[in-house]
């Protein structure tokens, strides 16, 4: 916060840096109490917005052309949390990683999730972003690895060549 210099700068800073450069027009970001953006909730938005977001990191960090996430941030997102490593390796840089014993789910995917279930979750290895958002209470919560593997299983059979 005190890098941007000011509180107007610090707020505009999320929209001017990332959501006006990929097109999330229908995003709001609010802070905590404190005056601090969480972004794991309070955030406003709808599924296409958050499709462009799935998108960008999809793209590896790079919106049309240009680099918008650098290569090590994008690589931190996908490295296994030492603290998971004897748990199965299910959490990197503030992503959801598959777990180690989740053998139905292609490797790459990685799944961001907001509060009360708004999930993305981006499958490189078959170019895929999916949106997820709900309203879930308790602990439970919304299975994203099985959302993924039906996601996964509806998208090959409807791609496949007897289907065309």
């Amino acid at each position: 916060k005190n890098a941007l210099g000011d509180d107007k700068t610090y707020m505009e800073f999320p929209r001017k840096a990332l959501l006006d450069r990929i097109g999330m027009r229908n995003t709001l970001l609010s802070v905590d109490r404190f005056g601090n953006f969480i972004l794991s909730s309070q955030v406003y938005t709808n599924a296409r917005d958050l499709a462009r977001f799935g998108l960008l990191y999809l793209q590896n960090g790079l919106w049309n052309g240009k680099r918008l996430l650098s290569e090590d941030w994008i690589k931190f997102v996908l490295t296994p949390a030492p603290a998971t490593a004897s748990q199965g390796n299910f959490y990197g840089g503030q992503w959801w990683l598959v777990p180690d014993d989740r053998k139905d789910i292609p490797k790459d995917a990685y799944a961001s999730v907001g509060n009360r279930g708004q999930y993305v979750i981006v499958v490189p290895s078959h170019n895929l972003v999916i949106i997820r958002r709900g309203l879930d209470y308790g602990r439970q919560g919304f299975n994203r690895w099985e959302l993924t593997k039906e996601v996964l299983k509806a998208f090959l059979q409807s791609s496949s060549p007897e289907r065309k």
